[in-house]
């Protein structure tokens, strides 16, 4: 067999042992984040959204200036098979308007709830992550608002699975003088369109107790947003 037979070969076989070994360790952590005990963790949720706030999300402390953050999570556009179609008829046209020397893609951004107070902050970020739009919705919206529990399916069912069966998702429906903004949330600070595989089991952990505390304090205010929480049930 030459060499030049053997190398495709080798390649393969180190692709595919690379594959298996990243699969079993992410079943590991899986496995050791869902046989957490998520009710004696959840005592530490002021803990953690405290440290998250200092070290990953510092932006988030200086966007709302001297309001209280009393909870937070990650959210994402509601975007399917129809608003992928939509926005490629549009990336298209603004192709033809530069007679095809600019090519377009629209790009799905990380979006952040803060929920301070009655009202519920939306904050919208720009391909650098930096923040671009600042939404306020208040008591009288938030109570015609909507969230109700979406099936897991494709994306949004590996992003959830890969955090262990703890993790579910949401539609939240936000009402507007318009057409309601619809996002897609989860028990856990996940965004749908940014493919990350965990690697900290603390931080997963962590991660589904800032969730699940957003839910439960959404709920307690507003009966209408109120869902059973993932690590009690």
């Amino acid at each position: 067999m030459s060499i030049y037979t053997l190398i495709p070969i080798v390649f393969i076989a180190l692709y595919l042992g690379y594959w298996f070994y990243i699969k079993n360790k992410n079943s590991q952590q899986a496995q050791i984040v869902s046989n957490t005990d998520f009710k004696a963790e959840f005592a530490n949720a002021e803990k953690y959204k405290n440290h998250f706030l200092t070290s990953e999300l510092p932006f988030l402390k200086k966007a709302m200036e001297q309001e209280k953050i009393d909870a937070f999570n990650y959210a994402s556009n509601e975007y399917g098979v129809a608003s992928a179609l939509k926005d490629g008829v549009k990336d298209k046209l603004k192709g033809m308007a530069t007679l095809g020397a600019v090519r377009f893609t629209t790009v799905q951004t990380p979006k952040y709830l803060v929920l301070s107070g009655k009202n519920l902050h939306l904050f919208d970020t720009d391909t650098d992550g930096e923040i671009d739009r600042h939404f306020i919705f208040d008591a009288a919206r938030l109570e015609n608002s909507r969230l109700t529990k979406l099936p897991l399916t494709g994306s949004v069912q590996a992003q959830a699975q890969a955090r262990g069966n703890n993790v579910k998702a949401y539609k939240l429906s936000l009402q507007t003088d318009d057409k309601p903004v619809e996002l897609i949330i989860y028990s856990c600070l996940i965004f749908t369109n940014i493919a990350e595989i965990p690697t900290n089991p603390q931080e997963t952990i962590e991660a589904i107790i800032i969730a699940n505390d957003f839910l439960k304090q959404l709920g307690d205010l507003y009966p209408n947003l109120k869902v059973s929480l993932p690590i009690f049930d």
